[in-house]
């Protein structure tokens, strides 16, 4: 029988694949709902998809992320009301001047330049509202994408294991409910059975059209 090679001898073995850690009620839960461990792993990886996003939106990460949206706001305003007075002002006005130099430096004249202009004035306008807005609700805890994302990934879960994504009742909340419920639980936060319910059902609407 021919020996075996020193490079077959010494294959390395794969690493074990990382898990990722769930806590024990939650870990139960799930079980109790489908005792399968590819099951429990959806469910805490959603769990700790669910602690990322909650303290992004609670922690200094979140404070980061308005100054953030506050400089876009600043800087959207700023060049949104440079080009409204570089398309509407004066022509007297430097504005208007340097639109009129870079404009035939990029196109070759300055009248090809303002129909792309007027498209960026619209978007910087329309951009610059929806930053300050999304400061506003971030400081009101309007925005809660931690529950939304858990949401649209348990109505996935769930439809993957082909279980039964049902509401259930206000005394009696069905699985998936108590689940999100449970992993927003162990994500540090307590959301009522209904505003769960809620984000489940919303996860079910069509998206908006743009």
């Amino acid at each position: 029988m021919p020996a075996k090679s020193k490079s077959a001898a010494k294959r390395p073995v794969p690493a074990p694949a990382k898990v990722v850690k769930i806590g024990k009620r939650l870990e139960t839960l799930a079980r109790e709902i489908k005792d399968a461990d590819d099951f429990v792993e959806h469910v805490a990886g959603l769990a700790k998809r669910y602690r990322r996003e909650h303290a992004l939106r609670v922690g200094d990460a979140q404070a980061e992320l308005r100054q953030s949206l506050r400089t876009f706001h600043k800087y959207a305003t700023a060049l949104a009301e440079w080009l409204d007075q570089a398309n509407n002002g004066k022509a007297t006005a430097i504005e208007r001047k340097a639109f009129d130099a870079f404009g035939t430096r990029l196109y070759g004249s300055p009248v090809l330049a303002r129909p792309p202009s007027a498209q960026a004035l619209d978007w910087l306008t329309r951009a610059g509202e929806a930053a300050d807005a999304t400061v506003t609700e971030m400081k009101q805890g309007g925005v809660d994408d931690a529950l939304r994302i858990a949401a649209e990934g348990l109505r996935a879960t769930f439809e993957h294991h082909k279980l039964k994504l049902a509401a259930g009742t206000d005394k009696k909340p069905g699985d998936a409910v108590r689940l999100l419920c449970a992993i927003a639980r162990e994500g540090g936060e307590t959301v009522e059975p209904a505003v769960a319910k809620a984000a489940l059902r919303d996860t079910n609407r069509p998206a908006a059209a743009a």
